[in-house]
């Protein structure tokens, strides 16, 4: 029977082509747009993330409640190499995280602000893609300067290469007592953090706060938005749930969860409007294709070919047909998701500012994800199954006499 139907294809390549294209064209654009809508949505979760967190953030579950210095984590390096060793792990960012005050030389005045220690090296993947330094340079792993925004610098009125008188609590009781460098002012698109945070390296923090191998916060990016449930289960069994706080990035951006869940639902409404048009176009070429091969069917009924064995053929028609056009709808958008996944095309204007102020990316991107491919494949698919029941009902109901007498399918088809 498949071979039958195979043969049956190459009797009208016209008509062949055509339902191949509607089919095609269905599978083509529900890739590329089910592609855009995620990568969308994964670039402006992951570029948010590299700067209030990560996918997985770990604390002492007595930090989270305290704050304070006293209640951070001891981690020796084992540990934290063991969970970079983690499958589908991209970067993990241990910090630590305090206050004290800072005074310019200059002046008499002083402000309290919060210090963030981070590694430079893992952080060159998360912050450092979010910061645009503007004046001086990134750190490098043992500097003891410190990098703050545009508007700190404004309100404290220095430059770089000043020094600040720092003061605040250390850990167990001790003084954070110091005169630290200004290295650096960076542009940071989050007013909240900018005229609020500094940031140090992780070995200075230690130092300053007499923490060594201390972590208020330990972060980390997953290779795959996907894949966060699946870290975050093995990152549980080394980390004690009594004594450890382990939260991925939904419970940690829930101000952002809003606009996720919107914009999701803005792209399955049209994804669904798009799959009726598909499959209005299918089931349009399929009736067509029916009424031209009516005469067709009545011929083969008449010379004693079971109905069942006819639909059999046409349904093997119709799968043959449905596989060659998603299968090309794969093998044609593949280079173009790929190209855009690693060259996204870039937004100017007024929309490239607003999503600055919320640190996502101005630029639209795609997403090279195994379901994004699966999807499109498995509705269209069944688009098509459902399709099949019309010219099957046809010839069950067909009435053979009608059929050769009017002869409203197309005899050169024979």
């Amino acid at each position: 029977m498949i071979k039958l139907a195979w043969l049956n294809l190459h009797r009208n390549p016209h008509r062949a082509l055509l339902t191949i294209s509607s089919v095609f064209i269905a599978a083509f654009f529900s890739i590329i747009f089910g592609s855009v809508k995620n990568g969308i949505l994964n670039s402006s979760a992951d570029s948010i993330l590299k700067f209030s967190g990560g996918h997985i953030e770990i604390r002492s579950i007595n930090y989270s409640q305290t704050r304070s210095i006293d209640d951070i984590m001891q981690i020796d390096s084992a540990t934290l190499n063991s969970i970079s060793k983690l499958p589908y792990i991209k970067s993990v960012s241990p910090t630590l995280q305090s206050y004290f005050l800072v005074s310019p030389s200059s002046t008499n005045s002083a402000k309290a602000v919060a210090v963030v220690g981070i590694d430079p090296d893992s952080e060159k993947d998360r912050i450092g893609t979010v910061l645009g330094m503007i004046e001086g340079e990134w750190f490098s792993k043992y500097d003891t300067g410190l990098i703050m925004g545009e508007n700190m610098k404004e309100q404290l009125g220095i430059e770089v290469g000043d020094t600040l008188a720092v003061m605040g609590l250390g850990y167990h009781g001790t003084s954070a007592v110091g005169l630290v460098p200004v290295q650096g002012v960076a542009r940071i698109p989050v007013s909240t953090i900018d005229k609020s945070r500094v940031f140090m390296t992780l070995s200075a923090t230690q130092e300053l706060f007499q923490a060594d191998d201390c972590y208020s916060d330990i972060y980390i990016m997953s290779e795959r938005l996907d894949k966060v449930d699946l870290i975050k289960s093995q990152i549980q069994s080394i980390f004690p749930a009594d004594k450890y706080e382990i939260r991925d990035w939904k419970s940690t951006m829930e101000e952002y969860l809003f606009y996720f869940r919107f914009t999701d639902s803005v792209g399955l409404v049209i994804l669904i409007f798009l799959y009726v048009l598909v499959g209005s176009n299918i089931l349009g070429t399929v009736i067509l294709m029916t009424k031209e091969r009516r005469f067709e069917f009545s011929v083969l009924v008449s010379i004693g070919m079971s109905r069942n064995k006819l639909s059999k053929c046409l349904f093997y028609e119709l799968i043959i047909v449905a596989l060659l056009g998603v299968v090309m709808a794969a093998l044609i958008s593949l280079p173009i998701v790929y190209y855009f996944t690693n060259h996204p095309l870039p937004l100017y204007g007024e929309a490239v500012e607003t999503l600055k102020k919320f640190s996502i990316y101005s630029g639209i991107y795609t997403s090279l994800e195994f379901k994004t491919y699966l999807e499109p494949f498995l509705i269209v698919l069944c688009i098509s199954l459902a399709v099949i029941a019309y010219p099957v009902a046809v010839i069950q109901s067909l009435k053979v006499d009608e059929g050769l007498n009017k002869r409203e399918g197309d005899e050169d088809n024979l």
